[in-house]
């Protein structure tokens, strides 16, 4: 239902009503004063498409004819609220005004859920739990511990495996491909590096491999064909983690490592800027880090999510598939949970999360509808909600997340969107002047009124533009940001020429100073 995503703010604002007209925001009532929301007016339509979803057929027609009309409205949550329904004098449009309905069966203000204290500043977390059994207490009964990835891996490394992830470390690659029967590969500087003596055959690999999958990621790998998991082998030759991805080919098995730095970086050290703090910054809403695999959005996640660790009190919970990075407690109070160690899916633990009084969910990626109708929920029930997305462009990732819902859902969503998204960064990484380092280009999308707008009235192929437009605002294009990066004497101008989409305005851009 159209109006049901603004219903909810009633009652996570406190208010005790909420007014709706067209040629305006919604405006809530609360504590005897009207406080308009921060979002695009409503067109005549979308407040037409909302009296059609309350009131009736007759009362559509005493409305029309100039009759206030008074109904009840039950959201598909099985909320009630009681509707007047008028025209008011100078206006041509209706105006819809909601109040709860109280268990007295009287308009009345709602009332908040209850959260739980926020820890104190300086709070201990309890100790990780490093080799712990899949529990059997029900998930949302079961006590919540910051957690680390399955038991480390001390012994057992064929030697061609060890040599391999050897010359990993030493040339600082950024993923090693082995697939059986083939040289070992490395993905150096963006570039991949065949090592012509170390091929591991399907024995090899899977020697290797397969003992250290547990039941839950041996059962995976048979029904589906792939597997994800982390592997720490820091008690090892190599002291470090990696994340694992095996699969299964024509001709026999493939594995994808990523190594896992064991420090967590700053923007700086990641060569962004400090204004990216302000992503963070955002009480509640939806902020998306998109990108194709391997661009360092997790990475730009994790840096963002460290610096919360260590300035403010805040509960954040993390849903990864696997766990990656590991937070030392701080002044923040950090609960990572694993898909398929701690939780069945994304969506799942998003639910649960609702539950858990977090003030930042991390939602390791938006990859279903599942996932990003409970992302959405999240994120305008009063909560920060970070996500990863595979998408190349703001206006990409707007469209993923529309297009996953049936076309009879995707006006509401576009309205959701529209009202809880704060801000979309997508990151691209590109071989430095200095090889094998890369440096990172992104465009950063921050969601104003005229960007809110286009997103509700599926507009979305002209964000661009109002990217271009929001500099002053702090919105950065591919093109500026590649500019700056030229300028530094970081990024080659042929590569940019040849990543950017507006060739003409990167090349004004190189032109200028600052």
């Amino acid at each position: 239902m159209i109006v049901d995503p603004l219903l909810k703010l009633i009652e996570t604002q406190a208010a005790s009503g909420l007014v709706i007209r067209a040629a305006a925001p919604p405006v809530l009532e609360r504590k005897g004063s009207k406080v308009a929301l921060s979002m695009p007016d409503l067109d005549a339509d979308m407040v037409a498409m909302i009296v059609e979803e309350v009131l009736a057929a007759e009362q559509r027609d005493q409305l029309a004819a100039g009759v206030t009309v008074e109904a009840e409205y039950r959201a598909a949550d099985g909320r009630r609220f009681h509707v007047v329904a008028d025209r008011p004098q100078g206006h041509s449009g209706a105006r819809l005004t909601f109040r709860p309905v109280t268990e007295a069966g009287r308009p009345g203000a709602a009332r908040p859920a209850a959260r739980a204290p926020e820890p104190a500043p300086h709070a201990a977390a309890p100790p990780p739990i490093h080799a712990a059994a899949p529990s059997t207490m029900p998930i949302a009964a079961a006590p919540i511990h910051a957690v680390a990835v399955a038991s480390p891996i001390r012994e057992g490394l064929g030697a061609a495996l060890s040599q391999v992830l050897a010359q990993a470390e030493a040339q600082h690659a950024s993923d090693v491909l082995i697939a059986s029967g083939h040289a070992a590969r490395l993905r150096v500087g963006g570039q991949l590096v065949e090592l012509d003596q170390l091929v591991l055959d399907e024995a090899e690999l899977l020697e290797d491999f397969l003992p250290l999958l547990d039941e839950a990621h041996r059962v995976e790998l048979e029904r589906s064909g792939s597997t994800d998991l982390a592997l720490d082998l820091r008690a090892g030759a190599h002291g470090r983690r990696w994340r694992v991805n095996l699969f299964r080919r024509q001709g026999g098995s493939s594995i994808a490592l990523r190594p896992i730095r064991t420090d967590v970086p700053t923007l700086r050290d990641l060569s962004l800027p400090d204004d990216f703090l302000e992503l963070v910054q955002y009480r509640t809403g939806l902020v998306l880090v998109t990108g194709t695999a391997g661009s360092g959005k997790s990475t730009t996640l994790v840096a963002l999510l460290e610096h919360v660790n260590r300035t403010a009190a805040k509960h954040i919970i993390t849903l990864e598939d696997p766990i990656e990075y590991e937070y030392a407690p701080a002044r923040a109070l950090i609960q990572q949970r694993e898909i398929g160690m701690h939780v069945s899916d994304f969506a799942t633990g998003l639910r649960a999360a609702l539950r858990e009084s977090p003030d930042i969910i991390l939602v390791g990626e938006m990859r279903d509808r599942e996932t990003a109708a409970a992302a959405l929920t999240a994120a305008e029930t009063g909560h920060l909600v970070l996500a990863t997305m595979h998408a190349g462009s703001a206006a990409m990732a707007l469209d993923r997340i529309v297009d996953v819902f049936p076309e009879h859902q995707q006006g509401q969503i576009r309205m959701q969107l529209s009202m809880v998204l704060r801000a979309v960064v997508t990151q691209v990484l590109l071989p430095a002047t200095r090889p094998p380092l890369r440096v990172p280009a992104y465009e950063k999308l921050l969601v104003n009124t005229a960007v809110a707008t286009k997103i509700r009235d599926l507009r979305g192929h002209q964000i661009q533009s109002e990217i271009q437009k929001g500099r002053n605002e702090g919105m950065v294009s591919f093109e500026l940001s590649m500019a700056r990066l030229v300028r530094q004497g970081r990024l080659a101008v042929e590569l940019a020429v040849a990543q950017a989409s507006d060739k003409h305005l990167l090349a004004e851009l190189m032109r200028q100073q600052g």
